[in-house]
């Protein structure tokens, strides 16, 4: 299973529009954060946010079913 929590996504604060990151364990974790930058509270929805980290997942597992049953192709130069 692929772990993706220790990955970052960028976050847009609807306050002052600066852009920042974010581990998705945090938000995960802490859905309601301080932008850094004008201390207004920043909202994740947690339901999009495992909707969008199933669908990868989902993804990542078909991806790698599809590689491993394909045969060994040459390699480009």
């Amino acid at each position: 299973m692929l772990n993706l929590d220790s990955e970052t996504i960028i976050i847009k604060c609807p306050h002052c529009s600066i852009k920042y990151e974010e581990t998705i364990s945090r938000l995960k974790y802490e859905p309601k954060l301080a932008c850094p930058h004008c201390d207004n509270y920043v909202g994740v929805n947690l339901l999009e946010l495992h909707i969008a980290l199933e669908s990868v997942q989902k993804s990542c597992d078909a991806f790698l079913k599809r590689i491993m049953r394909e045969p060994n192709r040459k390699r480009l130069p």
